[in-house]
């Protein structure tokens, strides 16, 4: 059935909100950070340095959360192994790791990691 102009029915509230973005905080994970919850969307693109993934996570102790994936994550990603709907842990590393560049520099970072229900 179509009307000129549709309006909820009686016991509906009308939505009203910002930005579906505004709200919704992005964290950054520090060694010993953890994020542990249900992926409730994924979102890829490309930019100056290749692929990119952000994850929205409902983190089990943050609320909802958005996440830019690193390392392990970005791989699993990459690979299709992170699906929407289902659980994730994403932890960062506390030991620090030595990278060596192609051009022979180094760069110290924090590994991160993820890892998926179902193990034994």
């Amino acid at each position: 059935m179509s009307t000129e102009r549709p309006t909820p029915p009686d016991g509906y509230e009308q939505f009203e909100g910002e930005s579906p973005e505004s709200d919704v905080p992005t964290v950054e994970l520090g060694p010993g950070d953890v994020l542990d919850g249900l992926v409730l969307d994924l979102t890829e693109g490309e930019g100056e340095y290749g692929p990119w993934y952000r994850l929205k996570i409902k983190d089990e102790s943050r609320g909802v959360v958005r996440y830019f994936a690193k390392d392990e994550v970005k791989r699993a990603a990459a690979q299709d192994r992170i699906e929407v709907g289902e659980n994730i842990w994403v932890a960062m590393d506390t030991e620090e790791v030595t990278l060596e560049r192609d051009d022979g520099s180094t760069h110290d970072y924090h590994p991160t990691n993820c890892a998926f229900p179902g193990g034994d």
